[in-house]
Parts: structure tokens; sequence; C-alpha cells
């Protein structure tokens, strides 16, 4: 099962609530318009919501969908400790692996990727991940993700030909963070 982040949807307008909740669980997040703001991860607003303890994710109109994801992934990322993925520490926030005293930057993309794989813990499909980290829909065609996947393997693969941290499995991609 894979963790699915609750973002709560907060507009005046219940067309654009509905619209946005519609279309942030199309791109693979568990969204409502109403609960208990405890049981969610992430804001998303038209205006700040004062005194929230979640990261807040402001709504700019006209939406712009890959921003969006973009800007709720790091809101994700900004509450996550760093972790381990082999002799790597990873830190969402900054975007930036460590090892050894090597530091690499990653993109926004990269970091979106490495996080959705350690979030899922198991093999994550390709059409999932061009939803979660894209907001692709099925329908797309692209060879976006295998690009950004080797380019993650040069960066922390010891020999990117033979992959042992970011795995290739039927299916989808895995990332074995205990290799």
């Amino acid at each position: 099962m894979t963790f699915r982040p609750r973002i709560l949807v907060i507009d005046d307008d219940p067309a654009i609530r509905q619209i946005l909740v519609e279309v942030l669980e199309q791109a693979g997040y568990q969204a409502d318009d109403q609960g208990d703001i405890q049981d969610f991860q992430v804001v998303l607003s038209s205006a700040p919501v004062p005194d929230c303890p979640l990261p807040q994710v402001t709504l700019t109109k006209p939406v712009r969908m890959g921003a969006l994801i973009a800007a709720i992934a790091q809101a994700l990322a900004e509450g996550m400790p760093p972790v381990h993925i082999g002799p790597w520490r990873f830190d969402q926030a900054a975007r930036l692996l460590e090892k050894a005293g090597d530091k690499v930057r990653l993109t926004d993309k990269e970091t979106a990727i490495l996080a959705h794989l350690l979030a899922a813990g198991s093999v994550v499909g390709r059409d999932e991940l061009l939803a979660r980290v894209w907001g692709y829909g099925n329908d797309i065609s692209t060879h976006t993700l295998e690009t950004h996947i080797y380019r993650l393997r040069q960066k922390i693969e010891a020999d990117p030909s033979q992959a042992s941290l970011l795995l290739t499995e039927a299916g989808g991609y895995r990332l074995n963070p205990e290799s």
C-alpha cells in the first residue's frame, strides 16, 4: 500500500475546491475540502490560514498543475527529517545528498522521485510517478521519467550500470535504501 499524503483544500469557491480535490486525487494524493486539520499533512488555500500547524501551499490563479504539485512536494519535504539511502544522507527540504563530505545537489524532480519512492517502500509504477512528480495523466507519452532516473543513478550509484540503490523492477521502480 502506497502512502498517500492528505491535503486539505480551502477556497471560498466550492467549484474550485471540488476541481482541486479531483485533480489532486488523480495526481495520487488524498484530498478533501473538509475535515479535522490534524488528519492532513498539507493545507492548500488561496489565503494563509492563521495559526495553522501544517505546511501551507498558497493557491495562485490561474492554477498551473506542475507548479502546484512541486509546491506540495516541497511543503511535504519541509516536515521530513533527513534519511539514509545506502551511504547517502538525503535531506529532502535542502534537495541534497551527502556522503563522507561529498554533497550532491538534486533538482526538484529528482528530489520528488526519491521522496515518493522512499514513502512507498515498494515498487512504484511509471504512471504513478509521472502523476505524482509531474502531474501527468495516463495518456501522456514521454521519456522524461527514464531520463531523470538515468541522471539520478549517475549521481547516487557507485556503478550506475549496476544499480543497487535505484532499481528497475517489473512494473516500475524501487528504492533499496539498505544497500
